[in-house]
């Protein structure tokens, strides 16, 4: 089991160019679009159907958990030429999610957001603004409904 899982962590490493930390746990199989965008830490965990968009640019620090069918979106369309033009532009922001964050199953975190230090997002959450180190978010769109150091 250990040999297949380093097998695997050194093919995804070459297929996809992934900045791979040390140890990271793939559980399942998982998409990351735009590798060369992507920086993964030390000891995270990817679980089954996570998404990564990599558009912009996506940091995950280490000791994070990916939970599954999470996505991390750093690009979308443009809202003001949506209405305006047959092809809107696209914009994007980077995604940072810092050290020892869970992020639940389902949930989405949108361009330009950082998940702070031992954060958890709820499971089917949708992040659309930064949230604080320690805190506990929720919600459509996601709001802190509580803290995780208290």
């Amino acid at each position: 089991m250990i040999i297949i899982r380093k097998i695997r962590h050194a093919f995804l490493q070459w297929r996809g160019r992934l900045v791979f930390g040390k140890r990271v746990g793939i559980l399942g199989g998982f998409t990351v679009v735009n590798p060369q965008n992507v920086i993964i830490g030390d000891h995270c965990g990817i679980n089954e159907g996570v998404f990564i968009l990599g558009h912009h640019r996506i940091e995950i620090g280490s000791y994070v958990v990916l939970s599954a069918r999470c996505m991390l979106i750093d690009t979308g369309l443009d809202k003001e030429e949506f209405l305006e033009h047959d092809f809107p532009k696209h914009v994007s922001g980077p995604i940072r999610i810092e050290d020892g964050a869970w992020i639940g199953a389902g949930a989405i975190i949108l361009a330009g957001v950082t998940v702070g230090r031992k954060a958890i997002v709820g499971a089917g959450a949708v992040v659309t603004r930064d949230i604080p180190p320690y805190a506990i978010a929720a919600g459509n769109p996601a709001k802190v409904i509580g803290r995780t150091d208290v």
